[in-house]
């Protein structure tokens, strides 16, 4: 980006991203938002993602759907070349898939630790190294963190730590890749209501609890972080990397 030119923040037009998870929840949110600022998006997820693609071409912008276990590196290496194939490059990469298996950390059983990591931070590895090596410069990736990325969760150990990994991950990337010209930040949402926290807050003392930790006093919203996500992905953002934005309505702030 040329030094005081005027920049539309969310102006992503002619850009094409993936979204991996982006069949519901906060990865819905994200790529309808991408979409909605003028992206083509490529809904990638291990569940059928017609919904989403359905409401992207309503839109008028180009979307496939693309199933993909980010845990296995022959489905990231193949999410990665089909959409260069099928939209001739790739712009913007926001690694959003992750699981959330909470339990107490005496009772964790290995074949649980192991799918949490493989799944949010291998799968992240996997998509970041497989995507760096087809974008040109200009080009973003957004990986999704956690809140739980930067305090202690209970009984979220494996969460914790794969979620740590990410924002760590984050920061090595851009420092290896920022010459380039690639941009890499993490975004580290707080309690968001989506399918995964739909157990955690249907309990009305759980959700006082939750509320009780968050200065706005409100659990957020996948819009909430798909705003965020597309503002690092735009030009607005051109200067950024390595970043960590938090979206938790004051959580970690509060600690």
């Amino acid at each position: 980006m040329l030094l005081g030119k005027k920049v539309s923040i969310f102006d992503l037009k002619g850009k094409v991203a993936i979204v991996t998870g982006a069949a519901r929840g906060i990865g819905q949110g994200i790529a309808l938002e991408l979409a909605r600022q003028g992206a083509d998006v490529v809904v990638s997820d291990i569940i059928p993602g017609d919904d989403t693609v359905t409401q992207i071409k309503k839109m008028k912008r180009k979307s496939v759907y693309m199933k993909t276990d980010i845990s296995s590196e022959k489905d990231v290496m193949a999410l990665i070349s089909q959409t260069v194939s099928q939209f001739g490059k790739l712009d913007i990469l926001v690694n959003n898939a992750g699981i959330f298996m909470p339990g107490d950390s005496t009772q964790v059983t290995e074949e649980d630790w192991e799918k949490t990591i493989h799944v949010n931070l291998k799968g992240t590895f996997f998509c970041c190294r497989e995507a760096i090596k087809v974008m040109k410069p200009g080009s973003s990736i957004i990986n999704i963190s956690s809140v739980a990325g930067m305090a202690g969760y209970s009984q979220g150990a494996s969460y914790c730590a794969s979620k740590g990994g990410i924002r760590l991950l984050t920061k090595e990337l851009a420092s290896e890749f920022g010459s380039k010209g690639i941009r890499i930040n993490s975004v580290h949402p707080g309690v968001i209501e989506t399918p995964m926290t739909m157990d955690l807050l249907k309990d009305p003392k759980m959700r006082e609890g939750t509320l009780a930790k968050i200065p706005l006093k409100r659990t957020g919203q996948p819009a909430d972080i798909a705003g965020p996500v597309a503002f690092l992905a735009s030009d607005a953002a051109a200067y950024m990397t390595g970043a960590e934005v938090v979206a938790d309505g004051g959580w970690v702030a509060s600690l």
